[in-house]
């Protein structure tokens, strides 16, 4: 038996093998099929495609074997990566070189060969697509025309496989540094929002004047601005990604509306705007949807038409239902907008006319459309210069209505928050200096722990009736923390605390059993409604 030796340029050819990220990887459909091709064409028992590396021959996909590698000294494709053309061997019984080979003289009893060298785009042969049989043969040249094509083949889909995973890597490298960036920009901007809260709420006690009292409005305002900014990029990355998930369920309709309306008030009365609610009669007491989702389009859609929509002016929101639609209008008063601009809105960056006086990022209408679409709806448009737009959304709903008593309520009635004992875990020293003055301001016992080890420890010796876990801290973080924690038989109710917004976080509130999550920047009314939530 002769034993092939190794290529002339067998580091540059190992290496780009190496780079496609192939060798011990689950079996593919797309190769599978290659393979099957070969062996049927070719009229063979079996067909392989094999990679050649350092020590062994390696089969991505068999047709006809049992087996999913050998050695390299014994394998025929060691001899085949040698050339650029096919190897074909017709009767190995007379070819000197494999004659006594094990995978001659032995299973699977080889008697015929021809392997198709598998050619990356810089000219290493890695492998090769072979058709085997056990019995003498020859291949017509219609059949080494077909191996030959089918070989081209294999290497585009690993080109194929290989640029899938590059874009993968730079994806997750996006959503890696992006959700860095959320971490990193939301944890200072919870203090700026936090404390120009509670020195709001000062101002108002001690009746200080009216100037300090807007210069801290400025401020919130501004933090407030930029968190908007923050998260429509943040939304667009989610989106793009494929990151966002919908969660649907059950909930209270006309609540909902009255309540989105209620909260879009403040926004639309600083300007004095009014804004007007009108639920049809036949309109379903309870809606399917992701809550929060549906919450996102309202809000988006109320906002754009405040922020175009000029004083003394009105917005109505109108709510239908038509064969098992739900049926969203919003007109507005506002300043219109173009023909040649209308086709364009729903696109990213775009705002109305390039209106360069308007802050934005351009992105609130595309983010909107794109879950309207994810919610399987649609969105569209009319509008007229200096007299106002309407938007229109059509989401579609299951026709039964739920039983009320089915129904999970999630927050329980309003009533005043019992006194808790809460262990908070944030590593950042002005983060808790906030946390610290919002829950003793609400009457409730803190006890604070600056990093997941002293967390363990305090936990061992203290209970307590709440813990807020920061997500993003050095050493064991905020999740590893609470999975250690519930080992230790602890069930003590476990609130994610995070500046990161990245849908993966609900995947790991389920993954490691947190109640909750809240997501900075932190305030009153959100720690307030988190308590009521467990209390």
């Amino acid at each position: 038996m002769m034993i092939s030796p190794v290529t002339i340029d067998e580091k540059k050819r190992i290496k780009a093998l190496y780079d496609y990220e192939i060798l011990d990887t689950e079996a593919e459909k797309a190769f599978d099929d290659l393979t099957l091709l070969a062996s049927e064409i070719c009229e063979t028992p079996i067909a392989l495609i094999s990679l050649v590396d350092p020590t062994r021959q390696w089969f991505k996909s068999t047709v006809g074997l049992d087996a999913f590698e050998t050695e390299r000294d014994i394998a025929f494709c060691a001899h085949a990566i040698h050339e650029h053309n096919i190897l074909e061997i017709p009767n190995t019984l007379e070819d000197e070189r494999f004659a006594d080979n094990p995978l001659v003289t032995g299973a699977p009893n080889i008697r015929f060969y021809a392997g198709a060298p598998l050619v990356t785009p810089d000219g290493f042969v890695i492998g090769t697509l072979c058709a085997i049989s056990d019995k003498p043969k020859k291949l017509n040249s219609h059949q080494l025309k077909s191996l030959e094509i089918l070989s081209r083949e294999v290497i585009t889909q690993m080109e194929l496989r290989k640029k899938v995973s590059e874009l993968k890597k730079a994806n997750d490298f996006t959503n890696d540094f992006l959700s860095n960036m959320s971490h990193e920009i939301r944890t200072p901007l919870n203090a700026i929002h936090g404390f120009s809260e509670l020195l709001s709420e000062r101002c108002h006690k001690l009746k200080l004047p009216s100037d300090i009292q807007d210069y801290i409005a400025e401020i919130d305002f501004s933090a407030k601005h930029l968190l908007s900014i923050v998260n429509s990029v943040l939304d667009l990355s989610k989106i793009e990604s494929g990151k966002i998930e919908l969660i649907p369920s059950w909930f209270q309709g006309h609540q909902f509306l009255n309540n989105t309306k209620s909260m879009m008030d403040v926004q639309a009365t600083d300007k004095s705007i009014k804004l007007l609610l009108k639920i049809d009669s036949n309109v379903p007491d309870y809606f399917y949807f992701d809550e929060g989702k549906l919450s996102q389009i309202l809000i988006n859609l109320i906002s754009n038409s405040i922020k175009f929509t000029k004083k003394d002016k009105k917005i109505t929101l109108e709510v239908t239902y038509i064969n098992n639609d739900l049926i969203i209008n919003i007109r507005d008063e506002g300043i219109g907008i173009s023909d040649k601009n209308q086709n364009d809105l729903f696109n990213k960056y775009q705002q109305v006319g390039n209106n360069k006086n308007i802050e934005g990022t351009g992105l609130g209408l595309s983010i909107t459309k794109s879950l309207v679409e994810l919610m399987a709806g649609r969105i569209s448009l009319t509008s007229k210069e200096n007299i106002g737009t309407t938007v229109l959304v059509t989401l579609p709903q299951p026709a039964n209505q739920p039983i009320v008593n089915d129904i999970e309520i999630k927050a329980k009635p309003l009533q005043k928050i019992q006194q808790l004992n809460i262990l908070v875990v944030e590593d950042n020293a002005i983060n808790r200096k906030l946390a610290k003055i919002i829950l003793e301001h609400m009457r409730q016992i803190v006890t604070f722990a600056e990093s997941g080890e002293l967390a363990l420890v305090i936990t061992k010796t203290q209970q307590f009736d709440l813990i807020l876990m920061d997500i993003h801290m050095p050493g064991i973080n905020g999740i590893e923390t609470s999975h250690k924690i519930r080992e230790n038989n602890i069930l003590t109710p476990i609130v994610a605390l995070t500046a990161d917004i990245f849908e993966v976080q609900k995947d790991d509130v389920n993954r490691f059993k947190f109640d909750d999550y809240l997501t900075k920047p932190i305030n009153k009314k959100k720690l307030e409604y988190c308590l009521r939530k467990q209390y």
